[in-house]
């Protein structure tokens, strides 16, 4: 068996920084989709049954904003939290508005993540391990949180590509 060519220590470093880079260029990809569709088109559902592309890109900020960036702060900040619930349908029906411009909604998750980026690269390497529970998805890591929340922008971004049908996740 030949050893790897890097110790393990420095194959999860270069994941986590590799992970960190594609939470914050996944905007870009976001804007881009968002883009090619005319404006009049991003308040079309993009199917029958389905959100408009607005709405997609609106969910993606709520559960950015609601669920996954609130939740990476308490795991950085408290030790085995508690994780809140979000009910993503609820607050969309509640919540949604169709005003603010798609770019706009996009630069505000955009910058957010950047924030946190700066958060996670300055916590120690211990910190990734630190868990919290939450109801549904039970004992995680501040790694998971970030590689789902990375997974639901992917699938968005993937409906906004392909006009398929993506239920949304939190």
């Amino acid at each position: 068996m030949t050893p790897p060519s890097q110790p393990p220590a420095d194959l999860l470093t270069a994941y986590r920084h590799g992970l960190l880079n594609h939470y914050v260029h996944q905007t870009g990809v976001l804007a881009a989709r968002l883009e090619s569709f005319p404006e009049a088109a991003q308040h079309r559902p993009l199917a029958p049954e389905e959100w408009s592309p607005h709405q997609v890109i609106w969910h993606v900020h709520a559960v950015e904003m609601q669920a996954y960036l609130p939740r990476l702060v308490r795991l950085l900040e408290a030790s085995e939290p508690l994780l809140a619930d979000f009910d993503g349908e609820a607050w969309m029906a509640e919540q949604y508005t169709s005003s603010e411009s798609c770019a706009s909604i996009v630069a505000r998750v955009r910058e957010a993540r950047q924030e946190m980026r700066s958060r996670l690269e300055q916590a120690p390497v211990a910190a990734w391990a630190r868990t919290g529970f939450h109801s549904y998805w039970g004992t995680r890591t501040v790694m998971w949180w970030v590689e789902r929340s990375i997974g639901h922008v992917d699938e968005h971004a993937r409906q906004l590509k392909g006009g398929s049908s993506a239920s949304p996740t939190t």
